[in-house]
């Protein structure tokens, strides 16, 4: 994906240069309080699509072409949040690894992963705080993490409702609401943001179906985490959702059996996959993200003005077509 590339690389230098001077400014507190920043660092620099920061800073400068080094610095905030999320989460779910690594609290410790996780989030929030003083912007900020607060909670809780969930960890919180704070600070119609928000929403469901498939399907070298993670912590995803409609009593019970637990065996794995080929389950979801993501893609352009978010959007639903 081009567009995500080539702001990557952007992304990427000028985030290591403020992680860099943070560095700097904590060593005058003491030698190892560096250990914190460099974590943070580490872990970014270990991989991620900057999918957040890329469609912040694209709806932004696709409305307005000032204020694109502010935009750039800005779009910190949404990988330092996720970076705090995404060490936290890994705790959470006892998970190894993140992106072929070992996770923050398996590399180090428990204590130092929620304090560097913590950090993170504190250095988003100080950005946020020193670059926007607008009621409005401040009530999206707020909304864009606590929604996801609550996707998590209710995930965690394991509710019945997966559109729920996938719309509050995903959608919102990868799509829409990065899009919409960019979209509010460039001052971009309220009419043109609501065009926006639902084609955003639908894709980032799309997203998070898609990963679920890749996290069932996939290689598990090319993914980078195992493929059993999902149903070890009894993740609801779509996928399950269909399988417990068709399933009869006897597989529902071999299921029930292992999912969501630690001893889940490579047996059991194999059984479920292929009862979930047998019922075709594997081409019912690929159908429906081609069929879909070609649908978002004729309304992209139909509905929305061409931009630069326009074109990541539909390099996305485009990628979404090539690799399921």
């Amino acid at each position: 994906m081009k567009i995500l590339t080539d702001f990557k690389k952007i992304f990427d230098k000028e985030i290591n240069l403020y992680l860099s001077r943070k560095i700097f400014l904590f060593e005058k507190i003491d030698n190892k309080a560096v250990d914190l920043v460099k974590i943070i660092q580490e872990f970014i620099n270990n991989g991620g699509k900057r999918l957040r920061p890329a469609i912040f800073y694209h709806a932004f400068l696709s409305y307005t072409s000032q204020n694109s080094a502010k935009a750039l610095k800005l779009s910190f905030i949404f990988e330092l949040f996720h970076s705090f999320a995404l060490i936290h989460d890994d705790i959470i779910d006892v998970s190894d690894l993140r992106r072929r690594k070992p996770t923050v609290h398996k590399r180090y410790n428990l204590s130092t992963a929620i304090l560097a996780g913590d950090l993170s989030l504190m250095l988003a929030d100080e950005i946020f705080n020193q670059e926007i003083n607008d009621l409005n912007i401040i009530n999206l900020y707020n909304e864009f993490k606590q929604e996801l607060l609550v996707g998590e909670y209710l995930d965690t809780v394991k509710i019945d409702d997966v559109d729920k969930i996938m719309e509050l960890k995903t959608a919102r919180y990868t799509f829409v609401k990065p899009a919409i704070i960019a979209l509010s600070l460039a001052k971009v119609e309220k009419s043109e943001i609501k065009k926006w928000e639902e084609i955003l929403r639908k894709t980032g469901i799309l997203f998070q179906i898609k990963d679920d498939y890749d996290g069932t399907f996939a290689d598990e070298k090319s993914l980078g985490k195992p493929t059993d993670s999902d149903i070890r912590e009894g993740k609801n995803t779509l996928i399950i959702q269909i399988f417990l409609e068709k399933a009869n009593n006897i597989e529902k019970e071999r299921f029930c059996s292992f999912f969501g637990k630690s001893t889940l065996k490579e047996g059991d794995l194999v059984w479920f996959k292929q009862t979930l080929i047998n019922y075709k389950i594997d081409k019912e979801i690929k159908d429906k993200i081609l069929s879909e993501s070609k649908e978002l893609e004729k309304k992209l352009f139909q509905d929305i003005i061409d931009s630069d978010l326009t074109k990541l959007i539909r390099e996305i639903l485009v990628y979404f077509q090539s690799t399921t």
